[in-house]
């Protein structure tokens, strides 16, 4: 009789740890809600594309917030006296499929990114001897890049160039393995299945994609950094907040983002931790640079002038948030705090408007030429860029211009409508920049030099900007690169190639049984995946 009450009671115990089948079915499982899921992993500008990747891939290097380089897949490197040569002697490491990670490896996936089909270039990687000309299609190879081993690798450049570890060697310029993409035309490479089901050196393997559902991830036993202490990631697609709200306060999902007329609420739930940091994300909305009406810059002045971005702060965020005058995050070091926004003044966008030729017409209109001033503002069919297109509406017509408000689903935003070849059908495009996750020098070049993919799409160009953006490259230390970002961010305020609203402070809940790092990012929170720990 006692022994089988001991038994019993052994029983009830292990069954009360292992909590119901569900509770151990997730025991080393974090699902993270996501408000989008990629529309590709391959030549992509998308934020939530640029998570994924940080957890399957992997670069050769980086720098930390100091600037000093970190070895990712490059253990070590050497630098030739005039700056121009870096051999670099790679690590033991392993893709997914467990081939080794080569110089053939390297030298092809340089090669890939700078190939003539391939849609997104970074500026950076022109900087290599030879890659323009590659770039161009006028060369077979980019001379630039040599294998001198399995192991070794050797970089040449047209000259010193400041950023060559986070511009060249780090993000996004991951290393894939060559074999997986043998004889497939770049063209079209979103029709290999490599596109759908990557083959990395990071810490986990993309495992499932269900579209519009979610994505998997498994832990990767031989990851070069440690295997990772969570087994398993879920992005799991919630584009409604109530949505996500709801899922984390019923224990379905370990994190996800809290609305701000919520957080307090949340702060007080005893089952969850919370946190609040500055938002990596800024938005904004852009113009055709080539319309007759935009492309006047008094135009585009009187843009800022007709909002009251203070007001959709308060309104939209409840006050978590600030309004933005620079594309650059402001826990950077070349981020220039001294910059003087434009403040709500409808009547000088009036004015600003009545100086560049527009008179009033019917209905309240402004018109010139007989032209009344109307145009598309395209967005991505979501709640939160449907509510800022809605307040940016409002006040435009405020001074006379009529916004007709277009939401795309992202399929159709990214994989159509947002593209350099599509660029002449765009009047306004409203969306967002994620900092953080690339280097300031990639994001000034992508967004605003006239070579740009982002400058491409808006066609924009201004050649103050260009020259300053080629003069850091080269500037001589910290000092002279602070002065020329400086001036960048005060050129963009002045000439206005986009009209920048505000950043929006990132609020998210986490179950307390998940133990993540501290994080001042949510590039950070994404980036450290790999170390948190669920009980």
């Amino acid at each position: 009789m006692k022994k089988s009450l001991v038994i019993g009671l052994v029983l009830i115990i292990a069954l009360a740890l292992a909590g119901t089948p569900g509770q151990a079915q997730r025991r080393n499982q974090a699902v993270i809600a996501i408000w989008g899921l990629p529309t590709r992993l391959v030549g992509s500008s998308e934020a939530v594309a640029a998570y994924v990747l940080l957890q399957v891939h992997e670069v050769l290097a980086g720098t930390d917030d100091a600037g000093r380089p970190v070895a990712r897949l490059a253990e070590k490197w050497d630098r030739s006296p005039d700056g121009r040569v870096y051999t670099i002697t790679l690590r033991q490491a392993k893709f997914h499929d467990g081939t080794p990670v080569t110089a053939d490896d390297v030298k092809f996936s340089y090669e890939f990114y700078l190939h003539p089909r391939y849609p997104i270039a970074s500026p950076s990687l022109l900087e290599i001897e030879g890659a323009q000309e590659y770039r161009q299609g006028r060369a077979p190879q980019v001379t630039g890049i040599s294998v001198v081993d399995p192991r070794t690798v050797r970089f040449t450049l047209k000259g010193r160039y400041a950023f060559f570890f986070d511009q060249i060697l780090g993000r996004p310029n991951y290393i894939m393995p060559r074999h997986a993409w043998e004889g497939v035309d770049v063209a079209r490479m979103l029709e290999h299945p490599y596109a759908r089901k990557p083959i990395g050196a990071g810490p986990f393997r993309l495992t499932e994609w269900r579209e519009r559902e979610s994505m998997t991830f498994q832990a990767f036993p031989d990851y070069w950094g440690g295997r990772p202490k969570v087994e398993r990631v879920i992005l799991r697609l919630i584009p409604e907040p109530a949505t996500v709200m709801a899922e984390v306060r019923a224990g379905n999902i370990d994190a996800g983002q809290v609305l701000p007329d919520e957080f307090e609420g949340f702060q007080r739930n005893p089952q969850l931790q919370t946190f609040k940091v500055p938002g990596d994300v800024s938005f904004w909305f852009s113009f055709n640079h080539q319309h007759p009406f935009f492309s006047d810059v008094r135009v585009r002045r009187a843009f800022y002038y007709a909002l009251d971005r203070e007001l959709m702060v308060k309104t939209l965020q409840k006050g978590f948030g600030q309004v933005v005058n620079s594309p650059t995050h402001p826990s950077l070091w070349q981020y220039n705090a001294g910059l003087k926004g434009y403040a709500y003044d409808p009547a000088r966008a009036r004015q600003l408007l009545s100086e560049a030729g527009f008179t009033p017409g019917a209905g309240g209109i402004l018109q010139r030429d007989g032209r009344p001033f109307r145009a598309r503002y395209t967005f991505l069919s979501e709640k939160r860029y449907l509510d800022q297109g809605l307040m940016i509406q409002q006040f435009m017509r405020q001074v006379g211009v009529e916004l007709t408000l277009e939401p795309l689903e992202r399929g159709d935003f990214f994989g159509r409508f947002f593209s350099p070849a599509n660029s002449s059908n765009i009047e306004v495009a409203g969306i967002a920049w994620f900092n953080l996750l690339l280097p300031v020098q990639f994001e000034f070049e992508s967004n605003f030099k006239s070579t740009g993919a982002f400058s491409g799409i808006f066609q924009y160009g201004n050649p103050e900007i260009d020259g300053l953006l080629n003069q850091t490259s080269t500037a001589v230390d910290r000092g002279a690169m602070r002065t020329l970002y400086y001036r960048v961010q005060e050129l963009i305020l002045q000439d206005v190639p986009r009209v920048m609203t505000f950043r929006p402070d990132e609020l998210w809940a986490v179950q307390k049984r998940v133990k993540t790092p501290p994080v001042k990012s949510l590039a950070e929170f994404f980036r450290t995946v790999n170390l948190w720990e669920v009980r």
